[in-house]
């Protein structure tokens, strides 16, 4: 006979389980990368009879300064117009809007690339752009093209390699996790072709080991500065998302999928309570410090003319987003690492010396040039989650 202890003690186990059970449902532990805030990496080829709006399918699923998705788009029948939604901005961590509009130059790259794979190719003739006023600014207007004039030898891409590239456009990821220590790359990893004189956005490769850990060091340095700033630390945090409901309201931000923790972890964070800002800010600082930059293979160093250039960084963001499909394409991972840039616009923003341009272009052996991204690269130990992701009218303008 079971004893009336036991049938409680029964009972409270079997209540605490079944709160633990909704509480991983609630939190998405054993739905990472799943849901409807994850449809649309399914459904990036869009659909037959779309016209114009087809390709934007693809194009929101480009690059993003920690997943803001900054950008609007307004298909019409004769091109698209590409916007900057302002207000999805990182405030004190980007107060020249760089990294924003980087953002939106990754989306036209995915746009093109997709637009050609669907038979028709797409030109940009790229606005004059504020960053002050209004909020929903014009980028660029995209024309279609014959295929024949857009590309071939205006890129010096084979065709071939562009409908590759394409299809790869689900299957980037940001890899936050660790890299395969000890594992070379390539003698030289993939670097985009870049036919322009002066070749600008010019990318530098650091391979060496010993200007790894130099590089390194400066970024370590460099987010202890970041995280100790209040503004740019809260202006930050607010990007962060945590458990299901969250990610399905929001679909934008960092989430704990993304993060680059093991799975096991993974689970844990997510039953965990909500980290504040503070909490976030040194696992950053942990994960930077312990795990991503010991594992970094190499990094990647790009140069403007004028790294507040709205149209060159447009113009670096397109690069950015083709590097990184040729990096994926090619079995690597890599993941921005942009903390010295941000210090350097915090620093000018307050009128303060640059604390890192210098160092950066003698660990790059580059004499001229202003830098504007960094990140890092190598094969990951283990393949990166996707991101969640805005619905796909939310950032389509309609034609009254």
């Amino acid at each position: 006979m079971v004893s009336r202890r036991t049938m409680i003690a029964g009972g409270a186990g079997a209540a605490v389980l079944a709160a633990l059970g909704y509480r991983a449902w609630d939190r998405g532990v054993f739905a990472s990368g799943q849901g409807p805030a994850y449809e649309a990496w399914s459904e990036w080829q869009g659909h037959p009879g779309e016209g114009a709006a087809r390709p934007l399918h693809a194009a929101i699923l480009a690059s993003s300064a920690h997943n803001t998705q900054p950008w609007l788009f307004e298909p019409r029948g004769d091109g698209i117009t590409v916007y900057a939604d302002l207000s999805r901005n990182l405030g004190a961590a980007d107060p020249f809007r760089r990294e924003l509009l980087f953002s939106i130059g990754c989306a036209l790259d995915s746009l093109f690339l997709a637009a050609f794979t669907q038979g028709w190719a797409a030109a940009a003739q790229v606005a004059a752009i504020s960053t002050v006023e209004p909020v929903i600014v014009k980028v660029a207007e995209i024309v279609p093209q014959p295929v024949s004039t857009a590309y071939g030898a205006t890129t010096g891409e084979p065709f071939d390699t562009l409908r590759r590239l394409a299809r790869v456009i689900p299957l980037r990821h940001t890899n936050r996790g660790p890299y395969l220590p000890g594992k070379p790359l390539p003698p030289i990893f993939p670097l985009a072709r870049r036919h322009a004189d002066p070749p600008l956005p010019l990318i530098a490769s650091v391979t060496d080991k010993g200007a790894c850990r130099e590089l390194g060091a400066l970024i370590v340095e460099a987010t202890e500065r970041f995280i100790a700033d209040p503004e740019m630390s809260r202006d930050s945090g607010r990007w962060n998302r945590t458990g299901r409901r969250d990610i399905e309201h929001n679909r934008d931000g960092v989430t704990v999928d993304t993060a680059g923790l093991s799975p096991f972890m993974t689970g844990a964070a997510k039953l965990l309570p909500d980290q504040d800002v503070a909490a976030a800010d040194k696992y950053w600082l942990a994960s930077t410090r312990d795990m991503q930059v010991p594992t970094a293979a190499a990094y990647g160093i790009y140069f403007l003319h004028d790294r507040r250039n709205a149209m060159e960084l447009v113009d670096a963001g397109r690069h950015w987003q083709r590097q990184h499909l040729m990096i994926t394409d090619a079995g690597l991972a890599a993941q921005p690492m942009n903390a010295p840039i941000e210090m350097m616009d915090r620093a000018l923003v307050l009128g303060r010396a640059d604390p890192y341009a210098k160092e950066v272009r003698k660990i790059a052996r580059v004499e001229q040039g202003d830098p504007a991204f960094i990140f890092r690269v190598g094969y990951a130990e283990r393949p990166a989650l996707p991101s969640p992701r805005r619905r796909f009218d939310d950032v389509i303008r309609r034609l009254a």
